[in-house]
């Protein structure tokens, strides 16, 4: 593990991706580019390269695709963002998690770039170059990138050669960061529909005039039932590589998504924080029996107005936070604003407490908050030792 762990510290010294998107120099993939162009583009080695962005759906959307496509045969790389727990997360080799040894390797591999051209990529960037190379290494034939902001600058779109890409829906997530309004949302997303696009495709229907506008391809726009889009765009993207009629989809699980906790009581962790996600997510909350009891924390980066959505479909409300993290809105701030719940720092005391009060518990509002929390299912140590987010007990 000692690759991993210097892999991991040299990452913490590296910028986040917001502060790339709030420097006064306009955002670019020049330095993705650059690190590219020194380890001889190893973006190329694919066969096809699968670009999926939108405020929300676009991890299940890689999920499905890369379940599918693992099933048939082909060897896939998967690039996902953010992690729930641990950094490996991030990377996937045909649908397994990559080993600390190999990911330590491949970070400290673009640390030594970094080094000799004396240029610093972000956090994000940094893992995203890895993820590349440790693909072509691996002799992938597809790479599947998850968009982790926006899209025109974003560092999976960087990658060049033939892709698919697809947008989900978009929305008003991070809109300090791509903003102000969400037309200038849709424009930076509309940035993954490049000239190296063979098919593209996309759920979004308000602003498809602006995607058609900004895109240099053709856009096939997808309609259906909303809970089916997700699935319906990833049918499409599979029977474009793999020209097949049919496509059998099974069902994949995805941490700190409205994953259900494997516990007597029924426990639910989602890291739901924009409106636009606690909207879809609502049924599925009101569907439940029994008393639910809401664990809410979010960053403050993003708007805690949010949680109004769901507030009024949870019988009691405990308010927490993430102590030495990066910004979270205190939780004394929260209950003065809603007007209720109770206030409890620490997030495992907050949780104990929602268990002894509650029929179903709901963590939501931070997929740091669920990461917290979900270590008492399932260890980090035992996620990186058996390279799944679902390890054995």
């Amino acid at each position: 593990m000692e690759l991993f762990h210097a892999a991991e510290d040299w990452l913490k010294s590296l910028s986040s991706e917001a502060q790339f998107f709030r420097t006064s120099t306009k955002p670019s993939l020049e330095v993705m580019r650059c690190f590219l162009s020194h380890l001889d583009h190893p973006d190329r080695s694919f066969q096809m390269r699968v670009i999926v962005g939108g405020t929300a759906g676009k991890g299940s959307v890689c999920r499905l695709v890369e379940d599918v496509l693992v099933r048939s045969g082909k060897s896939v790389v998967t690039l996902m963002s953010p992690h729930v727990q641990v950094v490996t997360e991030r990377i996937r080799l045909n649908g397994k998690l990559i080993t600390p040894e190999a990911f330590g390797e491949s970070i400290l591999k673009i640390k030594e770039v970094s080094e000799k051209i004396d240029q610093k990529p972000t956090y994000y960037e940094a893992i995203v170059l890895a993820g590349i190379l440790y693909g072509q290494e691996s002799g992938a034939e597809i790479c599947i990138g998850e968009i982790g902001l926006g899209g025109s600058w974003d560092a999976v779109n960087a990658m060049d050669g033939p892709r698919i890409a697809a947008l989900t829906f978009v929305g008003d997530d991070h809109r300090d960061i791509l903003g102000p309004t969400l037309e200038d949302i849709a424009i930076t997303k509309s940035g993954i529909f490049t000239k190296d696009c063979v098919k593209v495709f996309s759920f979004e229907q308000k602003y498809r005039s602006i995607l058609s506008k900004e895109a240099d391809c053709e856009i096939e726009f997808v309609k259906g039932i909303s809970k089916k889009l997700n699935k319906k765009i990833a049918q499409k993207i599979v029977k474009t590589i793999l020209k097949e009629v049919g496509v059998d989809f099974q069902k994949v699980a995805t941490p700190g998504r409205w994953e259900t906790m494997p516990d007597t009581q029924k426990i639910i962790l989602d890291g739901a924080h924009s409106i636009d996600r606690f909207l879809y997510r609502l049924p599925q909350i009101k569907k439940q029996e029994g008393k639910i009891v809401g664990v809410c924390a979010m960053a403050q980066n993003h708007d805690p107005s949010a949680f109004q959505v769901v507030l009024e479909e949870l019988d009691d409300v405990i308010w927490t936070t993430i102590a030495g993290e990066r910004g979270f809105w205190s939780p004394t701030e929260l209950a003065q604003r809603f007007g209720r719940g109770e206030i409890e720092e620490d997030p495992q005391k907050a949780l104990v407490l929602a268990r002894e009060r509650g029929d179903v518990v709901l963590v939501t509002g931070s997929f740091y908050l669920c990461g917290l929390l979900r270590e008492n299912w399932y260890s980090k140590e035992a996620i990186l030792l058996q390279q799944t987010e679902f390890p054995s007990v």
